[in-house]
Order: structure tokens, then C-alpha cells, then sequence
């Protein structure tokens, strides 16, 4: 069973276990993400994420999380092609970046630990960058890889604090979005977005102290990522119409004509 949306058997990097370890891409490259149709995502990424997706948030019991949508269906992932590769020139959300590695909480242990994906396809002793030189120590690539991962956790710690400040303010509403394929109406829901009727509505003070923490830009940025929803619609039926055209090419090379 995945973890963590597409994690599959995490385990904590072990300085014995894992001296000759080394990462490259893989085969897959980025396949991994292929069945994520959102990806968790921190509010400092708003800027460049709500260029290509329409960034929601998702209620989780009493919290509410940031995420982005890279896809429209069920265990379909829009931005990954059928060469593992992301689209191009489209924002890559620190939540792939970061895989195969994790930080993660230890039992007892109030310190986080990098864990890595076993079952991660681009692991090996040959090639790609080593976690530890010769002498055992943390590589440059291993000490670069743990100031990302930490700095991603203390992003989504400040994103929890803005999706529990917009809850407070009672500015999150359910609200479906709807999307044009193939000229049919097609509707999303379960996801929140910011309503904008309530934001005009919040006193002057309360909107100098989103505009003071820089919370005020990233509910723009939210805003104005839901039109990328036809952006979604009009890949969903580009992939249609390329799975079409292949499935008549099969048909026709097995076609009865062709069979003598």
C-alpha cells in the first residue's frame, strides 16, 4: 500500500545500511507521480504554481490542507507524460521534487529523519549521486538534500498557520469548479476555495495583517489559479483524443484487411 500518496516502503537512512547507496532518475523518471491527481503544496510555492494549476484547499478533520491539482480524474496524473517526464515548462511542485526522500517523525525521537522509498527504481551502488563519501560522512549532495527537505517541512508548518488563519476568518467555502471537455460541463468537488465576497468584507485591520505577513499575496495567488481549471480540461482532452487516435491505429493494423 502507498503512503503519502506515492510512497511505497519508506525507510529511515541508516549511515551502515546505506554507505554505497547512490540516486539517479530511474527508468521511470517521474512516473511515480503518474496516479497523484493533487499534490500537497506549500503556500511559498503560490507564485509559480498558480501559473499552471488551480491550487484548492481539502479539509482533513478539523485542518485544511493546500494542494494542487494535476489532474481531473480518478488516479490520473495530467502533467506526467507516458515517458514519465512533467510537462514542460510547467511549475514541478517541491513535493515530487523531493522523492524519493522524506522527512519524518521517529518514535521518542523529537528530531526528524530523512527516510528514503525503497521501492524507488533509481536507487543502486553504480551510479548517481553517493549519500556518503568514503569516510561515512554526508556527502555535499546528502547535506543540499537535508536543507531542502527541512526547509519544505517548515514551509508546510506556515501553511498550516494561513489555511488555519483563513478558517478562522471563515473565508474557506465549499465550491465546485466546473470545467468544459469536449463541450460537455463536467463539475469537481470536495475542495474549498477563498471566497471572495467575505475577503472584501473583512475590516481594514484584519487585511493589513494579511498584507504584513505576506498572506495576502498567496490568497490572490489561490484566486486567481482556479481559472487554470480549463487549462486541465483542454490536457484531459488532448490525452482523449492522442488515446483515441492510437486505439484506431491498432484497430487498423489488426484490422481483417490486413490479415492474410
Amino acid at each position: 500500500m502507498k503512503t503519502l500518496l506515492m510512497y511505497e516502503r519508506l525507510v529511515p537512512i541508516n549511515r551502515e545500511q546505506h554507505r554505497e547507496l547512490r540516486i539517479h532518475q530511474g527508468a521511470s523518471k517521474i512516473g511515480f507521480a503518474r496516479e497523484t491527481n493533487s499534490m500537497l503544496m506549500a503556500a511559498t510555492e503560490l507564485p509559480l504554481a498558480a501559473l499552471d494549476y488551480p491550487c484548492v484547499f481539502v479539509q482533513n478533520g478539523e485542518h485544511h490542507a493546500l494542494v494542487a491539482l494535476v489532474g481531473l480524474r480518478d488516479k490520473e496524473n495530467l502533467m506526467v507524460n507516458k515517458d514519465g517526464e512533467w510537462a514542460d515548462h510547467s511549475y514541478v511542485p517541491a513535493f515530487v521534487r523531493r522523492y524519493p526522500f522524506v522527512l519524518a517523525e521517529q518514535a521518542g525521537n523529537e528530531q526528524m529523519t530523512v527516510c528514503i522509498d525503497e521501492a524507488f527504481d533509481g536507487l543502486g551502488t553504480e551510479q548517481g549521486e553517493a549519500l556518503f563519501d568514503e569516510q561515512g560522512q554526508d556527502t555535499p549532495y546528502l547535506k543540499q538534500l537535508q536543507t531542502f527537505l527541512l526547509s519544505f517541512h517548515q514551509d508546510m508548518l506556515a501553511t498550516a498557520k494561513f489555511s488555519q488563519r483563513l478558517s478562522e476568518l471563515d473565508l474557506l467555502v465549499e465550491r465546485s469548479i466546473d470545467f468544459q471537455l469536449n463541450g460537455e460541463r463536467l463539475t469537481l468537488n470536495g475542495f474549498k476555495v477563498i471566497d471572495e465576497t467575505k475577503l472584501r468584507a473583512l475590516p481594514a485591520d484584519t487585511v493589513q495583517s494579511l498584507f504584513s505577513s505576506g498572506a495576502l499575496g498567496w490568497v490572490h495567488a489561490h484566486l486567481m489559479s482556479l481559472n487554470n481549471v480549463n487549462k486541465l480540461g483542454a490536457r484531459l482532452g488532448q490525452r482523449l483524443a492522442a488515446q483515441q487516435t492510437g486505439a484506431a491505429a491498432i484497430e487498423r493494423t489488426i484490422s481483417p484487411e490486413s490479415v492474410h
